[in-house]
């Protein structure tokens, strides 16, 4: 498996707010993406910064181009020139060569071929402007400022999972190549072959190229199934290539699932109509905006990043997990809340606002309703504890709220009262904390807990292979995100056998009690090699703990709050699992008031977020990275 480290230069005023992981009404859950601090505004001298693609004809970078210019347009006096390559590689160098003649102040590239394009981007680079290659490589140029794309090596590999999750016994496929020479082309087939040649049963019967178009993908499959009619599925290099299937499995009346790449809006619609079965998110927005703020943090401040390689991690999207997709906002039907006819009140319960996890939920939801338009939100405090929060709840009921988005402080305390607010016709959607037991709940959003804690797993066997000694701070007896973060943990530490939990206790997700637990556990293992907390506020209490007793080791907490994340680029934390509350908060808004409106129930009642570790190393793709101070 190829794979590339993911730094970035934390220097940059810029930086990536992932997506992803917003999730309705052009909240893009995952990643991510978009929305984080600009890079700092230039002075009064407007800079041109070209912005060259292979071809405007194809959605993929006419969403590349909004973007770019957003973000232009949010950090001030820059005039972006697209230059349209027209699916001609002699256009696309002539535009470049253009580049130097008008003596432009930096350049973002997509080369349509990596060959075909190197030369011209050399001479560009040569002629003293700045370049960044976005989406597509350039390979052999020396002194680019930096590539930022998505590791398609990664994305081809979540295709082949698919086929393999999907035919476990083997299966025919049609495989359609993208343009030949073009580096996505090239690495989306090698992450495919990755997954499907070593299992020996998977056979790609037809391996065309659609030369990433429509057009071609609809020529080549008709090609194909009538050569093979009994293939089972379809793997495309992009999405129209996917498309152009679709119409030709239709034609030919054959019924296999068709997997695509780039969630452009038409192949969400697609599938979350079933035409396709999934397509490789791979965050253009986020590309675009962290291209434009690398060449402007280097232009203006002569910032270089900490890598020249700067890629973010793809996903597979498909009807499970349909509301991470970045575009989701843009497919008709799907992402649109309607602003009710008269005024809503929402209440918004957590366990506690001292938590600064809730603090930034609360936040979020009163962000969207102000989106949405008139919805009054009503936050209830639970104050750490649950008689409170309890109370609150029946406050809910007595004084008749329109809907309530809770997060109950521990589902055996709060699920007795959540359910009467149901049975008083009151819709209810859970966050962030599930209320087992409780009957006719509209929905729970949150992130996957056990998926979180699994990461943290992963990542201590990856820090000792032969090994450990290590601590584990639990959250709130009988919280479900305590019990599930700390499942998730065990689940991978504990078949493998040399990680040893020499001491287990709660510190009740506050940072006083991950302070005093660290204290008290150090104290008993002074040898321990490292330490886990169920949140970021007990990790942080845990990182003064070991300082104060001189111990030097990493340090894994649960939030990716922007305190954390400041503590990660300052090496006191080793990472933090991202979570997505922001996304969490909107979509439980957004879910509770389409129904409210329209009726509409979410086609899932458990709407989850794939979390995933927040290091060094993927820096760029917390949600609240633009909240740090710099």
């Amino acid at each position: 498996m190829r794979k590339e480290s993911v730094k970035r230069s934390i220097s940059f005023a810029s930086s990536l707010l992932l997506i992803l992981a917003l999730v309705l009404a052009g909240c893009a859950p995952a990643a991510p993406a978009d929305g984080g601090q600009a890079a700092p505004a230039p002075d009064a001298k407007v800079y041109r910064i070209a912005f060259s693609v292979p071809a405007m004809s194809f959605p993929f970078f006419v969403h590349m181009e909004r973007q770019v210019r957003d973000e232009a347009a949010k950090i001030g006096n820059i005039e972006i020139i697209t230059l349209d390559g027209q699916d001609n590689t002699t256009k696309q160098v002539a535009d470049l060569e253009g580049v130097i003649a008008l003596g432009y102040d930096g350049l973002i590239v997509s080369p349509r071929t990596s060959e075909g394009l190197a030369p011209v981007i050399q001479q560009v680079i040569d002629a003293g402007i700045p370049v960044v290659t976005i989406d597509r490589r350039a390979e052999g140029v020396n002194g680019l400022l930096a590539h930022v794309g998505a590791d398609n090596v990664l994305g081809g590999e979540e295709q082949g999972k698919a086929i393999l999750s999907l035919f476990p016994d083997g299966a025919r496929i049609i495989e359609l190549l993208g343009t030949p020479g073009a580096s996505p082309a090239i690495d989306r087939s090698a992450g495919l072959h990755n997954i499907i040649d070593p299992v020996g049963n998977i056979e790609v019967v037809c391996q065309q190229t659609g030369n990433f178009n429509r057009d071609g993908g609809l020529t080549v499959t008709e090609n194909c199934l009538s050569a093979n009619p009994d293939v089972q599925a379809i793997v495309a290099a992009n999405d129209d290539m996917a498309l152009g299937a679709v119409e030709a499995a239709k034609a030919a009346g054959v019924d296999v699932p068709i997997i695509g790449f780039d969630a452009l809006p038409e192949a969400i619609q697609a599938i979350n109509e079933g035409a396709l079965y999934g397509s490789v998110e791979q965050f253009p927005g986020g590309q675009s905006r962290t291209a434009l703020q690398t060449i402007m943090d280097f232009i203006v401040n002569g910032a270089t990043p900490a890598s020249d390689v700067i890629l973010l991690q793809p996903k597979l999207i498909s009807k499970e997990n349909l509301m991470e997709a970045e575009r989701i906002g843009e497919v008709p039907g799907l992402a649109t809340t309607a602003a009710p006819t008269r005024q809503l009140r929402i209440a918004f319960s957590v366990p506690a606002m001292s938590f600064p996890f809730f603090v930034h939920m609360e936040r979020q939801v009163r962000d969207e309703a102000a989106k949405i338009g008139n919805i009054e939100i009503i936050t209830l405090d639970g104050q750490d504890n649950t008689t409170k929060q309890v109370a609150d709840l029946e406050g809910v009921i007595a004084l008749g709220y329109d809907g309530l988005i809770v997060s109950p402080r521990t589902s055996e305390g709060l699920a007795p009262v959540i359910q009467q607010v149901i049975d008083a016709g009151i819709p209810v959607v859970t966050i962030d904390r599930r209320a087992e037991g409780v009957n006719g709940l509209l929905a729970h959003v949150g992130a996957d807990n056990v998926l979180g804690g699994e990461e943290q797993g992963k990542a201590i066997l990856s820090l000792f292979p032969d090994g450990a000694r290590i601590i584990e701070l639990l959250g709130t007896p009988g919280a479900s995100p305590a019990i599930d973060r700390s499942a998730g943990l065990h689940n991978i530490i504990d078949p493998v056998g040399n990680i040893e939990v020499v001491c287990q206790q709660t510190g009740n997700f506050n940072r006083d009690g991950g302070l005093t637990v660290t204290e008290n556990c150090l104290s008993a293992n002074p040898d321990v090699q490292a330490i886990v907390a169920a949140n970021d506020d007990m990790a942080l209490g845990a990182v003064e703990a070991a300082k104060a007793a001189g111990v030097d080791v990493p340090i894994i907490g649960f939030d990716a709050l922007p305190e954390a994340l400041l503590a990660i680029r300052d090496g006191a934390l080793y990472g933090s699992v991202e979570q997505f509350p922001g996304g969490q908060s909107r979509t439980a808004l957004q879910t509770i008031v389409n129904f409210i409106v329209s009726g509409a129930t979410p086609a899932s009642d458990v709407v989850l977020l794939t979390p995933k570790l927040i290091t060094l190393d993927n820096f760029n793709e917390a949600e609240r990275l633009g909240e740090i101070p710099q």
